[in-house]
């Protein structure tokens, strides 16, 4: 599997809350850098968090808009739309960075404005 299809099987996952699929494309020892937190070591570390997200989100789409590929380097920019568990809508850009060996994300590091999200739940 190419890196661009194994950062589109993560994007399939994390929206269908698939963690069966995301694990199966989430390295073991990922590590994932997310924007407004601390770095987490391990696809189950990951998993966790992504769980917890939707918690608070349970209506989200990550929604790929651009994909730039360089060797096993991709990097994604996407928009963002949800609303949280009592109907605050939410939408945001982000940008994230894959890196992929032996089709599985070993590093992935998350970019998005973390004060204007905050200020969309103050609201």
């Amino acid at each position: 599997m190419s890196p661009l299809e194994t950062v589109k099987d993560y994007f399939a996952a994390l929206n269908a809350e698939d963690w069966e699929l995301m694990a199966s494309v989430l390295h073991p020892e990922l590590d994932l850098i997310p924007s407004g937190s601390r770095p987490r070591i391990g696809s189950d570390k990951a998993i966790a968090m992504f769980q917890k997200i939707f918690e608070r989100f349970p209506v989200h789409q990550d929604n790929p808009t651009r994909f730039l590929e360089a060797g096993n380097t991709v990097v994604v920019e996407i928009a963002f739309a949800g609303s949280t568990a009592d109907g605050t809508k939410v939408a945001f850009e982000a940008v994230d960075i894959f890196d992929v060996e032996d089709g599985r994300i070993c590093r992935l590091s998350q970019w998005f404005d973390t004060a204007a999200l905050a200020s969309m739940l103050e609201s």
